[in-house]
């Protein structure tokens, strides 16, 4: 069975070596028999995933099994549904393969490779390694409140005495708990994804009967306090007193996080603290920072000394102290045994080594004199000016890393907050790394700008350096990094801003015309810029001041319009912007005119619109005026859930509402309408309480989405053949692709580059900006404020949409299965926003590259197709919607597809829906 085992890791490509196969089959002893998993945990992948270059494709004249159903009422949905039979196809018998049941062969395809989750950047490294290395801590001892049945004893009882009462013995259980302290600090959003990684990695090992984690806080005053848990868990806590983590019984094993930079260290707080703790528990300091920097921390106060046990969980203060130098003069009875451990697996193995009283192992750590802390504390206190500017820099060149110094430089030229760090490293440093991050970060030379940077998420947090100190380090870079610089992180805030020129450098000054919005995004931009430009002198001083005297924009265009490639400029006034832009005015460039985007006449029309509401809730949309736009009316029907004992009845209840919309004219009276979606804020994704959540759906996220106009029908054939006979851009398109035939129904057998050929052909038709919409988009637009499964609500019924009604969902009924698209539009109802078909039918492309979760994900509503280290899995682009062939459960709001975006063929299932990027408010 072994050999069983590593031929299938190898057949997959993992090539583990002996000692990692035996770490396996030791953790999966160790968990027991797993559960089977349910359909909803198992990723989305297409057939191509699961094969090999070199292997024999599967044979597309076979129907893909559609997955299994855990339930009878809830099947997961088949993302790759089946080609239908041949009785139902309106193609020819002849041009269509035969897909009869009984005479289906055994489908050739391989098995999936076992599924497994890994980040797309880890912080930790080697995280294998380290839950090796604290293997000795697993030990277990005899419980003091849980007993079990003794088999043995008393059937001995039995046999010998004859008396029939059970004898009891202590349960084994493990024999450490772990308090896992995170000392809050400005530096701490540089390691927060590697203290997340590796607490993760403690609560899944195993090794500690309890892990929990607490946050260490200073009052003004100095005080420390606890709180239970991290971030916003935190919030509304009342502080807890560091004496909570005594234990007697001395079995809690306290590491404290902290890379021993803060105040609290310098003035000796915190290690009063940790002797508290070391008198009667095992304590030690994981150190974030690498070891040829400790001297830089409070851990220089400190003698350097070597630390073993020879009796398993010793409290601090029964250690072991070796290398201590003979000549120094400490008071051992008072001194503080402090081990400082690294996120390395040696130093680790060491440290848990003693811990477990294994004997013969040494760990490293520091020893603190209570009265050397104490002078230097006073020391301090005497010397507690602030440094000048140039002393801060000073001292900061005199030891900082070169790399370090070089990213300094360029942080000095923008508004500083980890996403731009970030940017910086990966387009001008990309050799740096975290270290220099964080010694820029430690160095003093920053303060954070947020007010609650604990509360706040790591990555909204602004710092600003220190009075005085940016214009110091821009010296040390040339003006034409200070250019580059300036450069990306321009097109980094245009993004977040939500602004749609593609390619520019921005310099801005503020206006008090901005919404608060704009204001936080870009007012701090402007402001550095400002700055920057006067230290960099010449014409750039001059632009400064211009800008000062007007609020202007300056933007370096390079594909605003055919006119502009060669890199003219275009002034716009800062007030008029948005509305010169949406309203179609021209623009002033260097004498040269150029028509900006036009909106065809905004029209009212009336429709149904369908919600299925036990309990519905609307997100409130909040926009401005600037286009006054017409209603239009529709109804939406409701379905309520009745139980009439064991029979469900769905009861449809319909109500007008309106909308705004303009049509796109295609020629051949050919039209496409084209719904306004109002800007707003929706949570995406799904809580993993909801029936058939999946883990790509999460975490659910806070997304922000500009306005926009997107289809209200997924793209029919005779808008397809349309726009297919205008001149290519940059692929051919077949002009009548699909498998159910019909004018009014949906394309299918499209692939991605297909319907972006289109958007492309269509955006030269029109002069506006066509595309497919990023996944955000199409969840907005779907879910048009709900946050039910469906925008119906808590089911859906096929009386409503075109989905495989063989299944049901929650308490929904079953309807009828179809079995091919339907024209669009066919069931005469909508959503709140006014579109059609967003369940079922066909599915629909987006831009997205596909990602097996949210982490990371962008807010602001844009596409994510950023590559991910796996670049197999990052190639395939996202779907969304469901379609025919499905059952309920994959046409979920929330739920996510993906394929292959170059396959076209018997994926008549997949269509798609255009948007036009063109802004607009009521």
């Amino acid at each position: 069975m072994i050999q069983k085992a590593i031929a299938i890791l190898h057949q997959i490509g993992l090539a583990l070596t002996a000692e990692e196969i035996a770490d396996i089959l030791w953790l999966a002893m160790q968990m027991g028999a797993a559960e089977s998993a349910s359909e909803s945990d198992q990723p989305n992948l297409p057939s191509e995933l699961l094969l090999a270059e070199n292997e024999i494709p599967v044979d597309t004249s076979i129907s893909p099994i559609n997955p299994p159903t855990t339930s009878a009422n809830a099947p997961q949905a088949s993302l790759y549904p089946s080609p239908p039979p041949a009785s139902q196809s309106t193609s020819s018998p002849s041009s269509q393969p035969s897909y009869t049941p009984s005479s289906q062969p055994k489908p050739t395809r391989y098995s999936p490779p076992i599924p497994f989750e890994t980040p797309a950047a880890p912080a930790l490294r080697n995280p294998l390694a380290l839950a090796r290395a604290i293997r000795p801590l697993m030990r277990k001892v005899a419980s003091r409140t849980e007993t079990i049945l003794d088999e043995e004893a008393t059937a001995r009882q039995i046999a010998e005495k004859n008396i029939w009462t059970p004898v009891l013995e202590p349960a084994p259980e493990r024999w450490l708990e772990l308090a896992l302290v995170i000392e809050e600090t400005s530096s701490l959003p540089i390691w927060q994804e590697t203290i997340t990684e590796f607490k993760k990695l403690l609560e899944r090992h195993g090794a500690f009967r309890d892990v929990r984690t607490w946050r260490l806080n200073a009052d003004p005053d100095g005080s420390l306090y606890l709180l239970l848990g991290q971030g916003s868990t935190t919030l509304n806590q009342r502080p807890r007193s560091p004496k909570e983590l005594l234990d007697p019984a001395g079995r809690r094993l306290i590491i404290l996080v902290s890379d021993c930079t803060s105040q609290i260290w310098r003035i000796g707080n915190i290690q009063n603290l940790l002797h508290l703790w070391a008198n009667q528990n095992p304590v030690a300091v994981l150190q974030l920072l690498p070891e040829r920097l400790w001297i830089r921390s409070a851990l220089g106060t400190g003698f350097s000394v070597q630390f073993s046990a020879f009796t398993p969980g010793v409290p601090n203060s029964k250690l072991v102290i070796e290398d201590l130098p003979p000549w120094q003069e400490v008071n051992l009875a008072t001194a503080l045994p402090l081990p400082v451990i690294t996120l390395e697996p040696k130093p680790l193995a060491q440290w848990a080594r003693v811990v477990a009283g294994t004997g013969g192992m040494r760990t490293a750590g520091v020893l603190f004199d209570p009265a050397l802390v104490a002078a230097m504390a006073e020391e301090m206190e005497q010397t507690s000016s602030p440094l000048s500017a140039s002393e801060l820099v000073k001292r900061f060149r005199e030891t900082a890393s070169p790399m370090a110094r070089r990213l300094a430089g360029l942080m000095a030229a923008v508004p500083v907050t980890l996403p731009v760090v970030r940017l910086i490293q990966q387009t001008m440093l990309p050799e740096s790394g975290q270290i220099h991050v964080a010694e820029v970060f430690m160095s003093g030379l920053l303060c954070p700008l947020t007010v609650d940077s604990v509360a706040a998420k790591s990555d909204s947090i602004a710092y600003e350096f220190q009075p005085g100190v940016r214009e110091l380090l821009l010296d040390s870079i040339p003006i034409s990094d200070t250019d580059e610089v300036l450069e990306q992180v321009s097109q980094f805030i245009a993004r977040k801003a939500g602004l749609s020129i593609k390619s520019f450098t921005a310099f801005l000054s503020a206006n008090s015309d901005w919404d608060e919005t704009i204001q936080q995004q870009i007012t701090p931009f402007a402001q550095v810029t400002s700055q920057v430009l006067r230290r960099l002198g010449g014409e750039y001083a001059a632009l400064a001041e211009q800008l000062e005297q007007g609020s202007q924009v300056v933007f370096q265009v390079s594909d605003l319009a055919e006119q502009l490639e060669q890199g003219s400029q275009v002034v716009f006034q800062v007030s008029d912007l948005a509305e010169e832009l949406e309203q179609g005015s021209q623009v002033v460039s260097d004498g040269s005119e150029v028509a900006a985007t036009e909106l065809p006449p905004l029209q009212t029309f009336e429709f149904d619109v369908a919600t299925i509401a036990v309990e519905t809730e609307t997100t409130e949309i909040e926009t401005t005026p600037e286009i006054n736009l017409q209603p239009f009316n529709f109804e939406v029907a409701q379905i309520e859930l009745k139980q009439t004992g064991k029979r469900t009845e769905l009861i449809i209840k319909r109500h007008p509402q309106q909308a705004d919309h303009f049509i796109e004219d295609l020629g051949n009276n050919v039209q496409l309408e084209m719904v306004a979606i109002p800007g707003g804020t929706f949570l995406m994704g799904s809580p993993d309480t909801k029936e058939g959540h999946s883990k790509d759906e999460s975490p659910q996220h806070e997304v922000r989405v500009k306005s926009f106009f997107m289809g209200k029908y997924p793209v029919t054939q005779a808008q397809w053949q349309a726009v297919a006979s205008l001149p290519q851009i940059n692929q051919e398109l077949n002009p009548n692709p699909s498998i159910f035939k019909g004018a009014n129904r949906p394309v299918e057998q499209v692939s991605w580059y297909d319907a972006v050929e289109f958007c492309a052909r269509l955006s030269e038709l029109s002069k506006r900006p066509y595309r497919l919409p990023s996944e955000a988009e199409w969840e907005y637009a779907c879910r048009a404020g709900t946050k039910t499964p469906f925008h119906f609500g808590e089911t859906i019924s096929t009386e409503l949409a075109n989905y495989n009604g063989d299944y049901t969902y929650g308490k929904g009924v079953k309807g009828e299965n179809r079995e091919q698209t339907t024209p669009v539009g066919s069931f005469g109802v909508a959503n709140e926003f006014g579109l059609y078909d967003m369940h079922g039918n066909v599915w629909e492309w987006c831009a997205d590259n596909w990602h097996s979760s949210y982490q990371g994900a962008p807010s602001d509503g844009s596409a994510w197709i950023e590559a991910e280290e796996n670049e197999n899995e990052n190639r395939y682009r996202l779907l969304r919607g469901g379609s025919w062939d499905n059952g309920p459960g994959g046409c979920r709001s929330a739920y996510r597809g993906i394929f292959n975006p170059g396959d076209r063929f018997f994926n008549n299932y997949i269509g798609f829906r255009v948007v036009c990027a063109v802004a607009w408010t009521l």
